[in-house]
């Protein structure tokens, strides 16, 4: 019969304590304790025995049986109730533990995922031994009234509450049975353990496994954000099996889309879960059904369909792609996207990815046989053939993306691209504005080696053009280049050993240059085509690096040597082997000046001055080659280099002094710069005159006035001869821990006018909140094409913006305009839309079709217009990434969000 808890038997409750080390067997070990064996052990017995005489009435009497008597099983005694132990306090579970946003901390705001209300936040185990597993844990009981039936099974009524190491159940009622080695739970069952929760009407639990069955369940999945019902779940070690289930990553309350099957089998240990008889509601609407579906429940890779992908344009009308994804292996997987262009045909891609500890690589492919030729309204079809351009045509890519040595002392790389035409990224991918205006693809592969002093590699590289200038000039291979560069460092002296020895060939080698390009480069031989030979290029130098803590003085011994082996010698040149030797000294020098600031407290303002004098020899190099050489763009930075060229066919000749001022504004507490401005100027001693144009010798220089020549020249000659540089400053400001303004500029002193200059302002909180206002120009020398000069100036604006008009809506927009022609480069406006469980975005796209073959001139570009749309149900898959490629080379600060 029943007892309340006040008379509760001392010896069971210390047999719990001490006896429970499994999860439930244990229980039964202290609730099912033998009672006292009989101590008889005769041969015989006597026993009552009773018989009906003739009257009708019993007759009895004792009898002696033969062997011993069996004891009586004992009736439920009243045990004591021990006041010092209060037992296991298993925290009722409220909503599936969903926490609205208002009520969570700031550390549990760090789990609310990007666009919800709230977030699944686990109760604290603040019991004893919450932290251990339950195989090294004791069992703790408490119900309301406990009644104990011939000494294997146990009834436990009445706020039920079991815990063990880290596993806590909870019910209204429990039957332990020691025989069957189960658990049956009735009543409001509750099973927990860390990153799961498991509601339900009845369970029952293995003692001796981790087997648990819930009926009419609720599960939650708290790191992956999974929830879900079903009529019946079984865990069976790792594995959950569901019955007629339900799966969704959205909030209490909501099922804005759910996965509904007749059987789900979820794997935490994996992170995959199949499902059969699959069919996907949003809004309780059926949208998709499968016979069969693998997917992942966290952020690792599992194979199956990811969400396809829809656009709309111009030129391709409806594009439809559907991403297959293969997880091969835990280091290895690919992704093939078959793929339907209205106005093109069908085509494939396909991307495969390789990791290891050393290397990470990806190849990617695509191919779309037989063009159909698009439906480019500003294009009109050949007048001979018929045909569009490209029509017909076979169009592919090929892309390789390689890095090994991760981590060691030797590097491989691999930067390869190639693609069938010059058109390709323009037809096929939707590209940004980024990727129209490229017009060279690398083709590298290098291997490097890093000893404590020393930098050893060897690389090839090449280049493709992708324009369709008949006159265009393809870039130099380097097949190879070798490099070995040394540094040692003897206490404040440097020594720099720089060796680097190129072949270079041409693709048009053979081939005469362009009518309008011949006499006016370094790279036309005798012979009227491009020169090709080998480069060696040696530069060394020791420098005496002196530091202070209030500044420091470095002054740099230079020896630089270019020597060439040609096939033939540059036109109007006659030797095929020349070479030249050019010493540089320099000297770097600065002060760091500090003081505490009287007009904000807590900050530091510090004044730096820096002096930078180069003085390099000049020495004739108009019968070297220019094989990869350009001059770089004068900034702030270009002050305190020692050459105004980048590549390695020129050593430019200076006698100059470079001063430049810094300000910085520091808070003390942090190191935070909330201010920098940098202002400075060239000082040029002497005329320069090497240059990267074979009409401008010295001699030439010297014997004409720069405004008497053509524009082109003149502005070249010019820089040359002139006495300072323009003037360079930078200027950044942070208005705030998320609003920054930064400007650069370059002012002419002597034509009186800005050469070049940008402001930006940009606003970040990390929180969805973007806003981008910028503005750039740059008066550049004008070009001569086809005999015509042209205006090469660039005036742009640009606005780009990511606006929350609330928690989960929010707009999206750029407005890229080119003030110089009057025409916009690139708009669209959008909105995107996140929940917890699942975001979209929209968004209407013009852009300038930069089909110009050089860029130049660039007055009568079209355009083009798309419509594009994303949809990602998270914890399950997205629609591919096309809007979201839009928005980061559109929106400055933009980061992708993780499904």
């Amino acid at each position: 019969m029943p007892t309340t808890p006040s008379h509760i038997r001392t010896r069971l409750f210390k047999a719990v304590r001490s006896q429970y080390v499994q999860t439930t067997t244990l229980l039964l070990s202290g609730l099912l304790i033998a009672g006292p064996a009989s101590a008889e052990n005769t041969d015989s017995h006597v026993q009552w025995e009773c018989r009906a005489e003739a009257n009708g009435a019993w007759a009895c009497g004792e009898r002696v049986m033969p062997g011993r008597v069996f004891p009586r099983p004992p009736r439920p005694e009243p045990i004591e109730e021990i006041p010092e132990d209060d037992g296991p306090q298993v925290k009722l579970a409220r909503n599936l533990d969903w926490v609205e946003e208002e009520a969570l901390s700031d550390k549990e705001q760090e789990k609310k995922a990007r666009g919800c209300c709230g977030a699944y936040i686990e109760p604290p185990r603040d019991y004893p031994e919450g932290d251990m597993d339950p195989s090294d844990a004791p069992m703790r009981v408490a119900s309301e009234t406990t009644e104990v039936e011939q000494e294997n099974i146990a009834h436990l009524r009445g706020k039920v509450q079991l815990t063990q190491g880290f596993r806590q159940v909870r019910s209204q009622n429990a039957t332990v049975d020691q025989n069957a080695r189960t658990v049956d739970l009735d009543g409001d069952v509750q099973f927990r353990e860390p990153g799961l929760l498991l509601t339900g009407d009845h369970a029952q639990i293995n003692m001796d496994t981790k087997d648990v069955t819930v009926d009419n369940a609720n599960y939650l999945l708290h790191e992956s954000n999974v929830r879900g019902t079903a009529d019946r779940m079984n865990r069976s070690g790792d594995v959950f099996y569901i019955d007629n289930a339900t799966y969704t990553t959205c909030e209490p309350g909501s099922n804005a889309w759910r996965l509904v099957s007749s059987q789900v089998d979820i794997n935490p240990e994996t992170g995959i879960a199949h499902a059969k008889h699959v069919r996907l509601e949003v809004k309780d609407i059926p949208v998709l059904y499968a016979p069969w579906l693998r997917f992942p429940i966290d952020e690792r890779r599992a194979s199956g369909l990811l969400f396809p992908t829809f656009t709309f344009g111009d030129d391709n009308g409806f594009d439809f792609a559907q991403p297959i994804y293969l997880n091969l292996a835990p280091n290895y997987d690919a992704t093939i996207t078959p793929r339907y262009i209205q106005e093109r045909g069908s085509m494939a891609e396909i991307e495969l990815r390789h990791m290891s500890k050393l290397t990470n690589t990806i190849v990617s492919s695509a191919f779309l046989p037989s063009d159909d030729g698009g439906d480019d309204s500003d294009e009109d079809p050949n007048t001979l053939t018929g045909k569009r351009d490209h029509e017909g045509d076979d169009r592919w890519l090929l892309s390789m993306d390689h890095l090994g040595g991760i981590g060691k002392r030797w590097e491989t790389r691999v930067d390869y691209t190639r693609v069938s035409d010059s058109d390709y990224f323009r037809d096929m991918g939707n590209a940004t504005i980024e990727v129209n205006s490229q017009t060279h693809l690398r083709q590298l592969a290098s291997t490097s080696y890093r000893a404590d002093n020393w930098m050893l590699s060897v690389k090839g590289q090449k280049y493709q053009t992708i324009n369709d200038d008949a006159n265009r000039i393809h870039q130099y291979k380097m097949l190879p280049r070798v490099d070995a560069n040394g540094n040692y460092r003897f206490g404040d002296f440097v020594f720099d050993l720089e060796n680097q020895y190129t072949w270079f060939d041409h693709t048009d080698d053979n081939s005469l240059l362009p009518v309008d390009r011949q006499g006016t480069t370094f790279f036309e031989d005798d012979q009227g085509t491009f020169v090709t030979g080998h480069r060696l290029r040696l530069d060394y130098g020791v420098s005496w690096d002196k530091q202070w803590a209030w500044g420091y003085f470095k002054p740099t011994f230079k020896v630089r040597n270019l020597t060439y082996s040609l096939d033939d010698p540059l036109l109007n040149q006659s030797d095929d082997s020349p070479s030249v030797t050019v010493p540089t000294g320099i000297i770097d020098t600065g002060i760091y000046l500090e003081r505490n600031t009287t007009w904000l407290s807590g900050y530091t303002q510090t004044f730096e001055p820096r002096l930078y004098m180069v003085h390099t020899k000049y020495e004739d190099q108009s019968d070297l080659p220019d094989f990869d050489t350009s001059q770089m763009t004068f900034s702030y930075n270009q002050l305190f280099r020692d050459d105004r060229f980048i590549g390695g066919d020129r050593i430019g000749d200076t006698k100059q002094i470079s001063i430049g001022l810094t300000s910085r504004l520091l808070e003390q507490s942090s190191s935070t710069e909330w201010l920098r401005a940098s202002i400075g100027q060239i000082f040029y001693l002497d005329d320069r005159y090497i240059s990267l144009d074979p009409m401008l010798s010295k001699s030439f220089l010297k014997a004409n006035d720069p405004d008497t020549l053509s524009p082109t020249l003149r502005d070249i000659a010019a820089d040359l001869m002139r006495d300072e540089s323009a003037l360079a400053a930078e200027f950044a400001l942070r208005l705030s821990e998320n609003f920054k303004l930064q400007s650069d500029i370059l002012y002419d002193e002597k034509e009186g006018k800005f050469d070049r200059g940008s402001a930006n302002l940009r606003y970040n909180d990390r929180n969805n909140r973007i806003f981008n206002l910028g503005y750039r120009f740059n008066r550049k020398i004008p070009q001569v094409i086809g005999g015509q000069l042209f205006d090469t100036d660039i005036e742009q604006a640009d606005f780009s913006t990511m606006f929350p008009i609330s928690r989960n809506f929010s707009l999206i927009g750029r407005h890229n305009y080119d003030l110089t022609n009057s025409r916009d480069l690139e708009t669209f406006a959008g909105f995107q839309y996140e929940s917890c469980c699942w975001r979209f975005s929209l968004v209407a796209r013009r852009w300038l079709d930069r089909n110009d073959y050089i860029l130049i001139p660039d007055e009568d570009l079209t355009e083009d217009s798309g419509v594009f749309f994303q949809i990602q149900f998270k914890g399950l898959a997205g629609s591919g990434s096309g809007v979201d490629s839009i928005l980061e080379d559109g929106i400055y600060g933009y980061v992708p969000p993780t499904n």
